[in-house]
């Protein structure tokens, strides 16, 4: 087919870069270069950074200069060809997506931080990675891997870190565009140095009609972030970054809707989420003496979501709307101590984490003849759910010579969670415990300077969520749930030469108790219920290359295959749904003359399981391919008595450029407009064009 030997192409390009590469670094959108000297956090903080040749891990880091040419407007689109990574959409929208990691399905394998801070939702594990305003963001990190011994519980799959950016440069932006759908799209950031203090303020609105009728809305976000050089390799910074999104959920379709006309929306015009959430983080990092360097952070994190559900039970049932706000605190302190030997050099870092998080929520049905509509001063639903961790870990890096590199790591957490219902039943009231200990350790050995090896082994686990036990009585929640638990075995490489790299990995996960919801009726869960599936395991091999074809020519290609099945119990063998087995993407990136610059990437996604349906009984969704360009332009024009005006740019995108008809998620589930169980599909956007203009110091 006419997509796969566009694929095929890119990949074989960018593949060939590893041999054709040049000693000039890669300018690529979206991976990381292949300077061995990249700096990745390898510790609970970023403290004392290591070089990722170091890690044994399969990590890419992508810097602010790669975010910058991707054109992504949030952090799911700008990891959406990372290798690993599997994004879908449950409300329709094409803007809240889930990213998944490594076959951990619903976001709930990764740990997510921003500037330190637990970006997890307490209640169940979810973060909203749309709600990052990526202006700010200097930095991501992704660890792959269980690593529960550095980040707790709920990093089964592994590490998502988002690091902000800094004033410290004097330099300032603003860019407006405008496309299909009615989209605009308007930010502007500044930053500057004042002294030993700097700051930085950034601030992102975008507004769309949607592709289908109730899938447009607007978000704004904006940053303020601000530090002081407090000398001797000090730093006191302070991050406060806002999000304020408003959109639509026009939900899935039946299949035979889909086919028949995938931009229709007949049931779910009144859905609707608006979510306002706020961060403010302290860090601090500094030498100490003795051989010590210091870290700490301390934040609070604080959202507020309303959101209205009607859909095809709307005829029978009504509707629900649901108002909710939650805090969290947070504060993780770490001391690093690094020292000589003739043994060689060690980095041990040691310290404590604590997060005390809650949330209130009410709800209310809504009436069939009137499912938009509710009566604030009757809820039908009253409860505060939480959660409580406290963890002390430890940590050794042992740098035998320059070409052995011991890591060894542990970590003990204790959870608390917790849920009290006023409304309907006031006897509702539970407090469940759990304790956890996570080990890891790893070797990295260099044979060659251009080669690095490593294999890892790693614990990792996931304590119910107060969600998950008792937040939907008769609707899934089960008090009686045990955490899931996991080990990773891993082994990878990695080939560098000047600016071509290679990074390899081949993984096996095996978890135990994993938890997934059962559609299946009985007398006291009509609508199904959560439960402990049991044994999964997920084998699995990723590849990510990048390099340089020629002298103004770039490339990148990623491809990831995994095996997620369950083992044990009524649904061993069948496949983990929502993982595809197959991932690919790859693209090409050319400078050309007068300021122009080229980029076209292509995404192949095979087909996967549906949601709700372990026993694999039903019809798979089918595979998609997606290939996208962007043209850019930018010129530095000069004052006739020397010095810039900066530098004006101009850009045009096409996004799914063939126009391809595909959905990204499907689900198995009880249709109420038909009583029968029919397979849904979400609706991805057909093609769309987007252009703007911007300006920068």
């Amino acid at each position: 087919m006419r997509q796969f030997r566009i694929l095929a192409l890119l990949s074989f390009l960018s593949l060939s870069s590893v041999v054709l590469g040049a000693d000039t670094q890669p300018a690529n959108d979206q991976h990381d270069d292949a300077d061995t000297t990249v700096v990745v956090t390898a510790t609970r903080l970023d403290d004392q950074g290591v070089p990722k040749s170091d890690v044994p891990a399969h990590v890419t880091r992508i810097d602010r200069e790669q975010i910058e040419a991707s054109g992504a407007r949030n952090l799911q689109d700008l990891l959406a060809e990372v290798a690993g990574v599997n994004l879908y959409d449950q409300v329709g929208n094409d803007v809240q997506k889930t990213l998944d990691l490594r076959g951990f399905t619903g976001g709930k394998g990764i740990a997510v931080f921003v500037d330190g801070a637990r970006a997890n939702d307490p209640r169940n594990n979810a973060v909203a990675l749309e709600e990052i305003p990526l202006d700010a963001v200097d930095h991501v990190e992704i660890t792959r891997g269980s690593a529960s011994a550095l980040a707790g519980g709920g990093s089964e799959a592994g590490i998502i870190r988002v690091v902000t950016r800094k004033g410290t440069i004097p330099a300032g932006s603003i860019m407006a565009a405008g496309g299909s759908f009615g989209t605009q799209q308007y930010d502007g950031s500044y930053g500057r140095a004042f002294g030993r203090f700097d700051l930085l303020a950034t601030g992102t609105y975008d507004t769309s009609d949607g592709f289908r009728t109730n899938a447009g809305g607007d978000q704004t976000r904006w940053s303020a972030i601000g530090g002081v050089d407090l000398g001797q390799s000090r730093r006191l910074s302070v991050s406060f970054l806002s999000s304020h999104l408003d959109y639509g959920n026009p939900g899935a379709l039946t299949l035979s809707e889909f086919q028949s006309d995938p931009t229709q929306n007949t049931f779910n015009v009144l859905d609707a989420t608006d979510s306002t959430t706020r961060q403010i983080a302290a860090n601090y990092q500094g030498v100490a003496g003795a051989g010590f360097s210091l870290a700490a952070s301390l934040s609070y994190r604080d959202s507020g979501t309303s959101s209205l559900s009607t859909g095809r039970a709307a005829p029978v049932f009504g509707g629900f709307f649901l108002d909710s706000s939650s805090g969290t605190w947070s504060g993780t302190f770490q001391a690093t101590h690094g020292s000589k030997t003739a043994r060689g050099d060690n980095q041990i870092a040691f310290g404590t984490e604590l997060l005390d998080g809650s949330t209130d929520s009410t709800g209310y049905f809504t009436s069939p003849s009137s499912p938009g509509s509710y009566d604030p001063s009757a809820p039908s639903s009253r409860n505060t759910a939480g959660a409580v961790n406290a963890a002390l870990f430890l940590q050794d890096i042992w740098t035998i010579t320059p070409r052995w590199i011991l890591t060894a790591g542990a970590r003990g957490d204790r959870s608390r969670v917790r849920y009290d219902e006023s409304i309907p039943d006031p006897t509702i009231s539970d407090v469940k415990t759990f304790s956890q200990p996570s080990f890891r350790a790893g070797v990295t050995f260099r044979p060659a300077d251009p080669v690095e090896v490593f294999a890892s082994y790693a614990d990792s686990f996931l304590p119910p969520t107060p969600e998950q036990l008792f937040a939907f009585p008769g609707f899934g929640s089960n008090p009686d749930l045990s955490p899931e638990t996991a080990r990773t075995y891993e082994i990878g490489s990695r080939f560098h030469r000047g600016s071509a790299a290679l990074d390899a990995s081949v993984f096996w996960i095996d978890t135990k108790n994993e938890i997934i919801f059962d559609p299946t009726p009985t007398a006291s869960d009509p609508f199904g219920r959560n439960v402990n599936a049991g044994a999964t395991r997920r084998r699995g091999l990723e590849l990510d290359a990048n390099g340089r074809l020629a002298a103004s020519v770039n490339a990148f290609a990623t491809a990831t295959w995994i095996d997620a099945a369950f083992h044990g119990g009524v649904n061993d063998g069948q496949d983990v749904p929502l993982v595809p087995a197959f991932r690919s993407s790859a693209g090409i990136a050319a400078t050309l003359p007068a300021g122009f610059t080229v980029r076209a990437d292509g995404l192949y996604v095979s087909s996967q399981t549906l949601d709700n349906d372990p026993g694999n009984a039903q019809a798979k969704l089918p595979s998609y391919f997606v290939a996208n360009m962007r043209v850019g332009w930018e010129h530095a024009p000069h004052r006739d008595r020397g010095g810039s005006l900066g530098r004006f740019g101009a850009f045009a995108s096409v996004t799914n450029l063939f126009d391809r008809t595909y959905a990204t998620r499907g689900i198995y589930a009880f249709d109420f407009s038909s009583g029968l169980n029919e397979t849904f599909v979400t609706p991805a956007p057909g093609r769309r064009y987007l252009a703007g203009v911007s300006w920068r110091m």
